[in-house]
């Protein structure tokens, strides 16, 4: 499967996939902890942006998981 680094933040990358959007970022709290999360196009296009809004959409997904 080919894979395309998109935007590298170093604790998270936003990353496509063929014709998916994914989002790496590191989910542990002492050891380094890389998680990969399925996004919206919409959603990689807003976190391409910038890191502040690459981290509103980790805190997104975080706050849906929480939520289950």
């Amino acid at each position: 499967m080919d894979e395309k680094i998109l935007k590298d933040y170093g604790w998270c990358q936003i990353i496509q996939r063929e014709t998916e959007y994914i989002i790496r970022y590191d989910g542990g709290g002492i050891a380094i902890h890389m998680m990969d999360e399925k996004i919206s196009k919409s959603q990689a296009d807003k976190a391409l942006i910038n890191q502040y809004e690459a981290e509103q959409i980790v805190k997104e997904i975080l706050r849906n998981k929480n939520q289950s």
